[in-house]
């Protein structure tokens, strides 16, 4: 707050600084204690060194300014603009005490300028010394009863002190200068309520009422004093009066609107609100505002989520060009878990704009809830058109590619990516990882293995990349016993990862350990709401190797309606043996 106060401090005035009214308002210094006078030609060069000084500080160089006013002050210790340029100066620099010392140089050189009294004052603030700088403004104010500036000043003063009765007084002054204003009537209203004295801050909004009888601010602040003083009736009544004087007024609305939610009658509010949104003077940022508000009370009541569905819609018939209309519907959408129509709102927000990072991010990891790694691929594309410099779009036209079996363009794309990644150690393990996985499936075991060992070398406890790592190696049935510390590395610390838990099981299988896998991959399944074709062929083999030929097969069955089952899914079904 004091720091706030150098606000008051004017701009550094053009060369004199000196008034032309006559104002005693500091004794002055003493004759015999005032600097030598020094020669015409020093008094001369003292000014054109300040001038220089003023330059130097409208260019923005405030080292040299400040260097230069010093030296002004040096040739003529008596040039109290120079001393006044350098109260300022080291007030802002936080040096108070030297900043009173220049400022008292300056009023006793001329003490009748009003300026130099302002900034010994305002210093006197920065010091905590309030009272001295009351006693200055309240002289500068009796001096100059129509200086606006000083009675201003005077005002925050007695604040300061908690003179809050004088600080009334000033305004009141204030306002048989100005006439009625907006500001003066906001802090009276401010100083009342903080009093507790609502009685008159009430009566002041009335006042304002009756002077500006279609400004929507006065019956709001008239609506909130009501309300705070547990009148909602006389509350509905002020809002109702500025609706009555401007129907179509969506202020009135949005109050009433606010007032029946308070009163506990929703319906009523969301009729209020959604007449306030059909009006185009609420502003697209007004409305979202509401819409978000209704998401966050969603959290606690579901039908309110169907009403910023509503609201949210209306957004769209109104201001269908704003890219803002579209991508808050989707947020709606995206909250209902509508998913391929909170996509679809996503892109037509993004072709409106596509300069938003976060919406493209947020409609490919839509793409990946919905496995639609087909459209993940177009729009990871799109994306990178405009953001060709940001790896997490890399990452997921990699992941798109990958997911298809286009593993050449896959590899390219994510070592790409990488390349942009090397300040980021989350997505590099994820680049590293994914690659790993990629070039097992381009048959390139070597630069596989190589590249799991990296995303592990950035972090040990990176538990995909441990899960993948073990598991082709026990696809490949190559060093199991590492290939079993990692996955028991991986599920303790993903406990209860149905995949995580199906690779341990796969590799006791590789193993020959049958019925720990039988247990391993049964928990898989468990944990599974949909298990995967590769989790119930696995426990079909399993099944097979400890004996039971009709289960297994009934598991391959299984695997084979869920998709994507291996190879030989069909011959085992068809000839009930296992195949490998």
């Amino acid at each position: 707050m004091k720091r706030a106060l150098l606000i008051l401090i004017p701009a550094l005035m053009a060369l004199s600084c000196s008034s032309a009214r006559e104002q005693v308002v500091a004794n002055p210094v003493p004759q015999a204690q005032m600097p030598p006078e020094v020669s015409e030609t020093e008094q001369l060069k003292s000014t054109a060194t300040l001038v220089e000084a003023a330059r130097q500080k409208m260019l923005g160089n405030w080292s040299q300014a400040a260097a230069l006013y010093h030296e002004a002050a040096r040739i003529d210790p008596r040039n109290d603009a120079a001393l006044y340029s350098l109260a300022k100066i080291h007030a802002m620099n936080g040096d108070f005490d030297t900043a009173l010392d220049y400022a008292r140089g300056a009023t006793s050189l001329d003490p009748a300028n009003p300026y130099y009294q302002m900034v010994l004052a305002d210093i006197h603030i920065l010091k905590d010394e309030l009272p001295r700088a009351m006693r200055i403004y309240e002289e500068l104010a009796g001096n100059d009863p129509e200086n606006l500036e000083v009675h201003h000043n005077l005002v925050n003063v007695y604040l300061y002190n908690e003179k809050y009765d004088k600080a009334i007084g000033v305004l009141n002054h204030i306002e048989t200068l100005t006439g009625i204003s907006e500001e003066v009537s906001l802090q009276k209203q401010k100083i009342w309520v903080n009093q507790g004295q609502y009685e008159k801050a009430i009566g002041e909004a009335v006042k304002m009422i009756g002077y500006f009888p279609y400004e929507p601010l006065f019956y709001e602040l008239l609506g909130d004093l009501y309300m705070e003083t547990g009148q909602a009736d006389k509350a509905r009544e002020v809002y109702q009066q500025l609706l009555e004087r401007d129907p179509g007024n969506h202020v009135a609305m949005l109050l009433l609107a606010d007032y029946y939610q308070e009163a506990g009658e929703p319906g009523k509010a969301f009729d209020y609100l959604r007449e306030a949104f059909s009006n185009p003077e609420l502003g697209v940022e007004g409305k979202i505002r509401i819409i978000y508000s209704y998401m966050r009370m969603a959290d606690h009541d579901p039908a309110y989520l169907q009403q910023a569905l509503e609201l949210s819609s209306m957004l769209i018939e109104i201001h269908p060009g704003e890219a803002d209309s579209h991508l808050v519907h989707a947020d709606v959408l995206h909250m209902d878990e509508r998913l391929e129509e909170a996509r679809e709102m996503y892109l037509q927000g993004a072709r409106l704009d596509p300069s938003s990072l976060q919406v493209w991010q947020q409609i490919l990891s839509i793409d990946l809830r919905l496995a639609d790694f087909e459209a993940m691929l177009t729009h990871s594309d799109m994306a990178l058109e405009y953001f060709f410099e940001h790896a997490v779009i890399f990452l997921f036209n990699g992941l798109a590619n990958m997911q298809l079996k286009n593993y050449e363009d896959a590899a390219a794309t994510l070592s790409y990516g990488l390349s942009l990644a090397i300040e980021d150690q989350e997505l590099q393990q994820d680049f590293l990882t994914m690659l790993g996985d990629t070039h097992y499936f381009l048959g390139d075991h070597e630069a596989s293995d190589s590249y799991y060992e990296q995303a592990l070398e950035v972090n040990p406890d990176n538990a995909t990349a441990l899960n993948n790592y073990s598991y082709h190696l026990a696809e490949r049935k190559t060093r199991l016993a590492q290939a079993r510390e990692m996955s028991e590395r991986a599920n303790h610390l993903e406990p209860g990862n149905a995949a995580f838990q199906d690779t341990y099981g796969w590799i006791m299988y590789q193993m020959s350990n049958y019925t720990e896998a039988k247990t391993w991959i049964g928990k898989a399944l468990e944990n599974s709401p949909e298990p995967t074709a590769a989790i119930l062929e696995h426990y079909g083999d399993v099944m097979y190797r400890l004996g039971d030929r009709d289960k297994a097969v009934r598991y391959w069955e299984k695997a084979l309606e869920a998709g994507n089952g291996s190879a030989l899914l069909h011959k085992k079904i068809e000839e009930r043996t296992l195949y490998e």
